[in-house]
């Protein structure tokens, strides 16, 4: 057998569990919306919020907001 590549497995897998964390997402978010009849914006509100906190953007974007109430 032939032997795959270790950057091309670690591409494989990262692409595989972007996917799977990305379906997860929307099976929740089909969900909510299945169950409740919330509005456009409120959703997507929920939505921004989710993918900032994942991202890591919720403390630099606090920090900037400090800094800007300071001045």
């Amino acid at each position: 057998m032939k032997t795959h590549s270790s950057l091309l497995t670690r591409t494989l897998v990262l692409s595989m569990g972007l996917a799977v964390l990305i379906a997860g997402h929307g099976i929740i978010f089909y969900y909510i919306l299945r169950h409740r009849t919330l509005s456009a914006a409120v959703l997507s509100g929920v939505f921004l919020l989710v993918v900032i906190k994942h991202l890591g953007l919720l403390g630099p974007l606090y920090a900037l907001f400090r800094r800007r109430s300071r001045s």
